[in-house]
């Protein structure tokens, strides 16, 4: 018969194995809800001399990651960005990409490192609401 001192060590090792399997097991899933979101944005090229003065709201669901901004245009340029929301795990550094986007006059800038997720989405809203002020 075992005695209690192994008995206890089996039990914690028994956990430990557990919440192991468990956490890969979330990880696993969680990745697989934040691909799947992120292959539903879809994305447009947007062409600022075909942006009509205005100010247009855009979301962008990525699985973990939800965003809502506000996009003014003025004589076809970004002349600001308002982040309504940002619902992120660890990807407040992307937000400095919406700096980026008034400056370079569009939504297609380089995304942060370490919050990749947070970057499509938060590009992605950009884009659905300039979709809107398009001039066809």
């Amino acid at each position: 018969m075992m005695n209690k001192r192994k008995k206890i060590g089996l039990i914690i090792l028994s956990i430990i194995v557990v919440i192991g399997i468990a956490g890969f097991a979330g990880i696993y899933y969680m990745g697989k809800i934040t691909k799947e979101a992120l292959d539903q944005q879809v994305n447009v090229d947007i062409d600022m001399n075909k942006v009509k003065d205005g100010t247009y709201v855009g979301s962008s669901d990525g699985g973990l990651v939800k965003v809502e901004v506000e996009v003014e245009v003025k004589d076809h340029t970004i002349t600001n960005i308002t982040l309504l929301k940002h619902d992120n795990g660890k990807g407040k550094p992307a937000e400095v990409m919406l700096d980026d986007m008034i400056k370079k006059n569009t939504d297609q800038v380089d995304e942060v490192s370490g919050a990749t997720t947070s970057s499509k989405t938060i590009r992605n809203a950009v884009n659905v609401a300039l979709q809107q002020g398009l001039q066809e």
